[in-house]
Formats: structure tokens, C-alpha cells, sequence
């Protein structure tokens, strides 16, 4: 049975352009990009919006069947062209994943005002029992959200599909994504704040933990 994947993308914009307005050169391309999207087969739902912390890094998340459904999409004769005109909007090149969220689709973090965007790196060779540990306290920690943060709109979670590189991990990563949703950058903050935050922040922090990043973007759906 396939499983449902999310393609998870930053994409890094030229400073200046604007691809809401399809009108401009960058949105007419952005708005062609999606709507050859949405026509294909295995395709779900997208959500896209600027990072918060760098407008020009432009968060991109597309819901599929399974990651051999856009891998399929990725043989297309017009998928060359589709990336063509992309780059041309694109300050560098991009590194597309895939993660298999839970709950798929990964509502309602992806559906609030302001969602939490967190990558967890560990080696490799993380075993099956630390996962699996670690799994438990994600799921510790989303109750802490549910019970004592204010703004809290919803939690997603999930193993990225790839390995990845990651300059402070010898060898290849393996990767945990967390989507948090929140009605405000300034509740999560708030949030991070409180005692109970500070009590049970180590469930996100485990030894095996060797890096973290994490931003905030305002994500629309297409």
C-alpha cells in the first residue's frame, strides 16, 4: 500500500521579485508552476508562504499519494521545462525531500496563522529502538502543547524519507520534520517562555539530537 508523502522545499528567491502578483514575470511562472501541479496524477494538496525570519526563502510543501507519485511526475517531458523556467527565479539551487507525515495531510499545523517549521538531525545510524524512543517523547511533548500552550493550533510529525548531509554530522543524517502550528509567532514565543516549556524541552533534545534548525512561515493553501 503506498504511503502518503509530503514534498518539503525551501525555495530561494531572488531578493525583490514578487511571485504573488501574476501579473509580474516571477508570478506568472509561480502561478504556472502550480496550476501544472495540480494537474497531476497523485497530487493532493500544496501550501506554500515566505519564512518569516527570510522573506526570500520561500517555504513550499506538496502533499502527494506517495513519493513515487511525484517521482513519476519528476519523468514528464515538461517537468524539464517547468524546472527551467523555476530557476530562473531562484537565487541558488534547491534541495527537494520528502517526508512522510503524521496525521497525513499534516492539518491543522499547516492550516494556522503562523506554522512552526522544525528539522532534528541524528546520524545515520540512529537504531530502531532510539527512534522509536524518540517517537514517544515527540508525542509527550505535542501533549504538553495541547494542555499548556496558549495559541496552539496543531502538530504534525514525521521521519524525512532521504538521507541528507549536514556539516556538523559525519556521514549522512537522518532527519525528524515537526510542523507546530500556532495562531502567532508571538504565542509560540510566549510559549517557549513558560515553565512547562522549560520542563519538558529535553523530549525534543535527545543525545542522539547532533543538530536543529527552525523557522516560522505563513502558509496559504493553493
Amino acid at each position: 500500500m503506498a504511503i502518503p508523502a509530503t514534498q518539503v522545499v525551501s525555495l530561494p528567491l531572488i531578493p525583490g521579485l514578487d511571485i504573488e502578483d501574476p501579473n509580474t514575470a516571477a508570478g506568472k511562472i509561480w502561478s504556472d508552476t502550480l496550476a501544472l501541479l495540480r494537474d497531476q496524477e497523485g497530487y493532493q494538496r500544496s501550501f506554500y508562504g515566505r519564512h518569516v525570519e527570510s522573506p526570500n526563502l520561500l517555504q513550499f510543501l506538496v502533499d502527494w499519494d506517495s513519493v513515487d507519485a511525484h517521482l513519476k511526475f519528476t519523468t514528464q517531458t515538461y517537468y524539464e521545462t517547468m524546472v527551467k523556467n523555476l530557476t530562473s527565479i531562484l537565487d541558488s539551487p534547491v534541495n527537494i525531500i520528502h517526508t512522510n507525515f503524521s496525521p497525513h495531510p499534516p492539518s491543522p499545523a499547516v492550516s494556522s496563522p503562523v506554522t512552526e517549521v522544525v528539522a532534528l538531525y541524528f546520524p545515520s545510524t540512529i537504531s530502531d529502538s532510539e527512534k522509536s524512543s524518540f517517537e514517544e517523547n515527540i508525542q509527550k511533548f505535542q501533549k504538553i502543547c495541547e494542555d499548556h500552550a496558549e495559541g496552539y493550533k496543531g502538530f504534525a510529525s514525521g521521519w524525512v524519507v532521504e538521507e541528507l548531509e549536514h556539516g556538523e554530522i559525519e556521514g549522512k543524517a537522518r532527519v525528524y520534520h515537526c510542523l507546530l502550528g500556532w495562531e502567532s509567532v508571538e504565542a509560540h514565543l510566549a510559549f517557549r517562555e513558560t515553565q512547562e516549556f522549560q520542563d519538558n524541552i529535553y523530549l525534543m533534545r535527545p543525545s542522539s539530537r547532533k543538530a536543529a534548525k527552525a523557522h516560522h512561515v505563513n502558509l496559504k493553501e493553493v
